[in-house]
């Protein structure tokens, strides 16, 4: 028996033995829309149609991506928090986005990644307001990767 792996969705899969997941073969498209199919080592191009026919119409089904949208729920100003929010509120003299982890709370944190200089740059998602008043930082950022790529810049 053999299961097939999609590598590029609607372009490139791999067809493994089910019992020692080793590769039988593989399908690959090619220029013209027909399609590769090898299997221990010999070839035949295939039409969409004989591929449907022969594999199944799953192959063509498209994969969920690995980044999802932001669930807006833990979502302050467009940056990601780590919980939901409460009292959510813009802090003008910071330009930083904040909120309560519970509707009485007198904590603020605030929501996004930052850079914060503490015996060195240190990256942190979701800092409590004290501490960004208390060291230099640089944020926030939306995410880890617009954080890296700052520090690898600036710092």
């Amino acid at each position: 028996m053999s299961q097939i792996k999609t590598v590029k969705d609607n372009a490139s899969w791999i067809i493994t033995d089910t019992t020692d997941n080793s590769k039988v073969g593989s399908i690959v498209k090619t220029p013209n829309d027909k399609y590769e199919v090898r299997i221990k080592g010999t070839g035949k191009i295939f039409s969409k149609h004989d591929i449907v026919k022969s594999f199944g119409s799953e192959l063509f089904r498209e994969r969920l991506p690995y980044l999802t949208e932001k669930d807006d729920a833990n979502v302050v100003y467009d940056y990601d928090s780590c919980c939901e929010p409460y009292n959510k509120m813009w802090y003008v003299k910071f330009k930083l986005p904040l909120y309560t982890k519970e509707k009485k709370s007198k904590s603020y944190y605030c929501a996004g990644n930052y850079l914060i200089n503490k015996k060195g740059w240190q990256e942190e998602f979701c800092p409590k307001l004290i501490t960004l008043e208390k060291y230099k930082f640089h944020g926030p950022f939306t995410n880890v990767y617009q954080m890296k790529a700052f520090q690898k810049k600036y710092l």
